[in-house]
């Protein structure tokens, strides 16, 4: 899941974290209502963007948040399904695979979350990424932009955070049972209440089962998520949070070619569900158990501590092929075969010293935070490099010719032992001088990572070392003005970082971390009475210190720098008592503006990312038992490669949903995805490497409460 997607497992890039922090909610309005801010709930609440109690709205910066019943009817299990409807945002790369989600914001990609406020711990290299479900999430909130200055090593595009669904005082308990397209059948059950007087419970639990899209593939899922909290006094709070699951199937990243995905091959187009892998030596299992507490206490109504941590363990197992190219009759395709056993275990922890303070007329709410966070992965890489590895008719495919006790997967392999920390010290002052509100942080990382690598190519074994030392300062000036209208226009600086492994070929210095800096001009509007809630941006991002090289690959340096600049627009408006609308408008322009050793790429616009997206989502309170929503996706052209030889085409997707209260306590909900059932491909990588969108689904739920 790499740079080159056809080498999947192999350690070839760092792709770095999206973080976040909060427990929110922002709750759906019935139409007619005033549009609301974000409803804070739960242990610990501070914001993603400021890790302070400024509302979303009231924050210099793009911001977004999405609650749990939203998510629900737009059929969203994953963040990768979550951000369908987010400007800014170009989601599900490869929507058929379920072991990542992969994403860009503003152009840049990622695939790694948060979970309330600290990272879901990922090396960066290999395939072992744990995910949170949908239904163990009470929101997803997005924040645009460089993180780095409250989060460390960040991608510049921006972060993403789920939030935990907290435990409450009053006595719920939810059960609810899907089914659907792909065989799907789950059950979930979420019930929260109170133990004691000073002590709340709360136990999310669920099974799920379905076949995947691609031929032969297929995902199952278990969870239980307990949590308590207990409030040990007025102003302290404890909250202890187990989260554990086990995937005994996923799907993983295998790839098509571009012939018979983008182009008419001599059998004619691949249908949705092609799969270039093989029934036998597809999928991957894993378990993840993350435990943690938040602590938080206030020394007095101005003066509050908050500790957030986490521990987490995981295993993952993948068996899987990549491409080596069509033969001449343009359907034989030639594969590898692969496997990586991955072991990890860490923990983070955020500690968080805010007081408040007033200087005259200006009022500070100053936040001193240090966080720290150790990762250790074991991976053993195994792969037969095409060899005695059967090919695939892509014309008339059969999925079951691999044995996989015949496969050489000792011809080459790697055995790597990675040791991963940041410790990082930040400081932030949030003014608020009447209409005024500044924000102002600076922090400052430092980074370590060391990667031991035993590997064997055809019985001659080797051994390397790889080590990264490096620090950076990271900041953030931004300021919002709120007039008496509801408008607010705000101005936003900040800068990012992401540590780089190598070397310099040319010059044989170490590589210095990449970085990045953004200017943001947007404004926000919001107008209860006419139930108007706007955002709107635009943004200039330039990343440098980007590792460039030769079309042959063979020198390194680090000189190259991608733009990206565009406009974003967020609008829900209620219409009358029963209508609400949101739209979502994005504009993007992207390109490589530096590279010295490949000159030929300057100009050009990376992959992954659409040049324009557009989508609406309506809701209609057709009647008082009865809601119904439609909502209609537009993704613009991306490019085929780095070279821009070719476009994927843009498409188009409508989605529906319906929910009836037969009663206070029995809920029946209906969920398309893709109505139309439209065949498009959802993006590629190069001629070699393409992954289809995602098929038509349909979801029928029933939601029992008591």
């Amino acid at each position: 899941m790499h740079i080159i997607p056809h080498l999947a497992a192999r350690p070839l890039a760092v792709l770095a974290a999206l973080a976040c922090a909060s427990s929110a909610t922002a709750q759906e309005q019935a139409p007619g209502e005033p549009l609301q801010q974000v409803v804070v709930t739960g242990t610990g609440y501070r914001t993603t963007g400021t890790k302070s109690n400024l509302k979303p709205m009231d924050a210099p910066m793009s911001y977004e948040v999405y609650d749990a019943e939203l998510l629900a009817a737009r059929q969203a299990d994953s963040v990768n399904e979550a951000l369908r409807y987010v400007p800014g945002v170009t989601p599900e790369s490869r929507s058929t695979v379920t072991i990542f989600d992969q994403y860009t914001i503003r152009g840049f990609e990622s695939y790694r979350n948060y979970y309330d406020g600290l990272p879901l711990q990922y090396n960066g290299l290999w395939n072992l990424v744990p995910q949170v479900d949908a239904f163990a999430t009470e929101s997803v909130e997005v924040l645009k932009g460089p993180t780095s200055v409250l989060y460390g090593s960040a991608p510049p595009g921006g972060m993403v955070n789920q939030t935990a669904r907290q435990p409450r005082a009053q006595q719920e308990t939810e059960v609810r049972f899907r089914f659907g397209s792909n065989n799907l059948r789950e059950l979930g059950i979420d019930s929260t209440g109170a133990l004691s007087p000073d002590v709340d419970y709360r136990v999310i639990a669920l099974a799920r089962k379905r076949d995947g899209q691609q031929a032969t593939t297929r995902e199952e899922r278990n969870l239980i998520a307990p949590s308590l909290t207990w409030r040990i006094a007025s102003n302290t709070r404890l909250n202890l949070n187990l989260y554990h699951q086990v995937d005994p199937s996923l799907v993983p990243s295998t790839p098509l070619p571009a012939l018979g995905t983008l182009f008419e091959a001599p059998y004619g187009k691949l249908d949705a569900d092609s799969f270039a892998g093989d029934g036998r030596w597809s999928g991957m299992k894993r378990t993840v158990t993350m435990g943690g507490w938040k602590f938080e206490h206030g020394f007095n109504d101005e003066v509050k501590f908050l500790q957030n941590f986490r521990y987490t363990k995981a295993d993952g197992l993948q068996h899987n092929t990549y491409n080596l190219g069509l033969a001449d009759d343009a359907r034989t395709l030639a594969r590898a075969a692969y496997l990586t056993d991955e072991h990890q275990d860490g923990y983070a922890i955020d500690n968080q010293l805010s007081f408040k303070t007033r200087s005259g007329p200006i009022a500070h709410t100053i936040l001193a935070g240090v966080d720290y966070q150790t990762l250790d992965s074991d991976v053993h890489y195994g792969d037969t490099l095409g060899t005695d590895t059967p090919a695939i008719d892509l014309g008339s495919p059969n999925h079951w010719l691999i044995e996989p006790g015949a496969l050489p997967l000792g011809f080459y392999t790697e055995d790597h032992a990675i040791r991963q920390s940041q410790l990082g010290l930040y400081l932030q002052d949030e003014l608020a001088w009447g209409p005024l509100t500044i924000i102002a942080g600076l922090r400052r990382d430092r980074y370590r990572s060391e990667d031991r690598n035993d590997s064997s190519y055809a019985g001659s074994p080797a051994s390397s070392t790889t080590q990264i030392r490096q620090s950076r300062s990271s900041g953030r000036l931004a300021a919002i003005y709120r007039f008496g209208n509801g408008l607010a226009p705000y101005l936003n600086y900040s800068t990012s970082f992401e540590p780089v492994s190598g070397v310099d070929s040319l010059t044989g210095a170490a590589f210095k971390p990449t970085t990045a800096k953004q200017l943001e001009a947007g404004v926000k509007y919001v107008a209860p009475a006419t139930n108007t809630q706007l955002t709107a941006a635009v943004f200039d991002i330039r990343k440098q210190n980007v590792v460039v090289n030769t079309p042959s690959f063979n020198r390194y340096t680090q000189n190259g720098e991608v733009q990206s600049k565009g406009a974003e627009l967020s609008w829900r408006q209620g219409l009358g008592d029963q209508f609400d609308v949101t739209l979502a408008l994005t504009r993007l322009n992207m390109e490589v503006t530096k590279n010295e050793l490949d000159p030929s790429l300057i100009g050009k616009t990376p992959v992954w990312v659409a040049d324009k997206q557009a989508a609406l989502w309506l809701n209609w309170a057709a009647q008082p038992k009865l809601d119904l929503s439609a909502g209609v996706r537009y993704v613009g052209e991306s490019q085929m490669d780095a070279a821009n030889s070719a476009t994927v085409p843009s498409y188009t997707v409508v989605d529906a949903a319906a929910m009836y209260r037969v009663s206070d306590t029995l809920r029946i909900g209906l969920t398309a995805s893709n109505l139309g059932n439209k065949r498009y491909v959802g993006a590629c990588h190069s001629a070699q490497n393409c992954w289809m969108g995602a098929e038509r689904s349909v979801e029928l739920s029933l939601h029992a409460s008591f």
